[in-house]
């Protein structure tokens, strides 16, 4: 292991970002930001349960287990976990053995070969593009007609309260084949198409796996750090360089979790 690091937004007890080391397996696993204000008797967020259950389960794993079992086992556990519950994560998991990643949602990963090139790989929800651009309208809207300030907006952010609705409402599309559908771990059934799998060649020296939390990821911890903290520092508000569904609370030190595992191969 070359260098991992997770660090919460915010209140560390909310953190619902995880990751997994075994012999066979490393993962990171993000949990969703929860939808509505229920919590589970013990304090933890859907989002926590689920990533904290995923990461139980990889530990168990069979070592030559394929990405479409894996995917069934996890599912089966998280259904389990929530109890009749929503909530969901994502996934990018590393097989030694058979030399693969696979990665199920958001997260991501970049595989740095040994001619010094970094090959970056990351999904991202349609949904998700097309409620970030609405958001952002929305708070441009609010700015240029002088109505919030950007503090303001920081604690009672206009953009998230109108576009709430359809994220809580997104559930339809997850793990249902369509324009708008996309993968993750909820419980239910995820269709191969939403399971990407990735041979990691004999040309990759390292392999980085990540949370969405960073937008773009460099070879070194520190470099994606200073990154996302100028991306911070330029656009706190989180609608341009760094536009997404949500921006910076007061109080947290980044719009996201984020979690960044580095291991040479």
């Amino acid at each position: 292991m070359n260098q991992y690091s997770s660090k919460p937004k915010g209140n560390p007890a909310l953190m619902e970002d995880t990751y997994v080391l075994t012999s066979n397996y490393i993962a990171v696993f993000d949990g969703a930001t929860p939808k509505t204000v229920f919590r589970f008797p013990d304090g933890r967020t859907p989002g926590q349960i689920v990533a904290q259950t995923l990461a139980d389960v990889v530990k168990k794993l069979p070592d030559n287990c394929t990405a479409r079992r894996a995917a069934d086992i996890m599912s089966d556990a998280v259904a389990d976990a929530l109890q009749d519950h929503s909530g969901e994560a994502n996934g990018v998991i590393f097989n030694r053995l058979r030399k693969e990643i696979w990665s199920i949602g958001d997260c991501q990963f970049a595989l740095l070969n040994a001619d010094g090139s970094i090959e970056r790989h990351h999904t991202e929800k349609q949904i998700d593009r097309q409620l970030s651009d609405w958001r952002a309208s929305i708070v441009h809207s609010y700015l240029s007609r002088g109505l919030m300030t950007p503090d303001e907006i920081m604690a009672d952010d206009p953009g998230r309260r109108i576009i709430q609705p359809f994220i809580t409402r997104q559930t339809i599309y997850q793990n249902r084949i369509g324009e708008l559908g996309f993968g993750v771990f909820d419980g239910r059934h995820i269709p191969d198409e939403f399971i990407e799998i990735y041979p990691v060649g004999s040309r990759v020296a390292a392999v980085i796996l990540a949370s969405d939390g960073y937008p773009i990821l460099h070879r070194t911890l520190e470099e994606t750090e200073a990154a996302l903290q100028q991306l911070l520092q330029d656009d706190p508000l989180c609608i341009g360089a760094l536009r997404g569904t949500k921006g910076i609370k007061q109080g947290h030190s980044a719009h996201d979790d984020r979690t960044y595992v580095k291991f040479s191969l």
